[in-house]
């Protein structure tokens, strides 16, 4: 499909990223200092050149993956600690020697809730990000990845 859309001008580009800080506001879009148009001439200008919506659609897409790839990594983060707040034995690199201790933590209850919580909204603010299948069970599988593994390879 890019094939069929010819390049955009420098212009143009100008348009479309002004569009996306806007989220499609023209107006305020024809406010934007790279944009040299009034708010008529650009509705105009968008009418007549369907290629800056289309480079706008672009641009809102990929904002939209990385939201959405921040919030995965929000979402893994708040688990790593959720873990940690459960207690137990854990391997750290001692920062003046520089060698792997063991450190024993004791679980802190209400830690671990309130990350389930941060969890549960975070997932909810990803909700409308588009997640593979495959993804979505990896993110909000209860089961750690240890506990997933051993089960498939018990063959259950």
């Amino acid at each position: 499909m890019k094939d069929l859309i010819p390049a955009l001008s420098m212009e143009h580009e100008n348009i479309a990223r002004a569009m996306l800080t806007t989220r499609g506001d023209l107006t305020l879009a024809s406010r934007d200092t790279a944009v040299s148009l009034n708010a008529m001439a650009l509705r105009r200008e968008v009418q007549d050149c369907p290629a800056i919506r289309v480079r706008y659609h672009e641009l809102l897409t990929m904002e939209m993956q990385e939201s959405g790839l921040h919030i995965a990594e929000r979402i893994l983060g708040m688990v790593a600690l959720q873990k940690r707040a459960y207690g137990g034995e854990f391997d750290e690199v001692d920062v003046e020697t520089g060698e792997l201790v063991t450190m024993n933590l004791p679980p802190d209850p209400k830690m671990a809730i309130e990350l389930s919580k941060e969890i549960s909204r975070l997932i909810m603010e990803g909700k409308g990000v588009s997640v593979s299948n495959k993804s979505a069970i990896i993110l909000t599988s209860k089961e750690d990845a240890a506990e997933i593994l051993a089960k498939f390879l018990d063959g259950q």
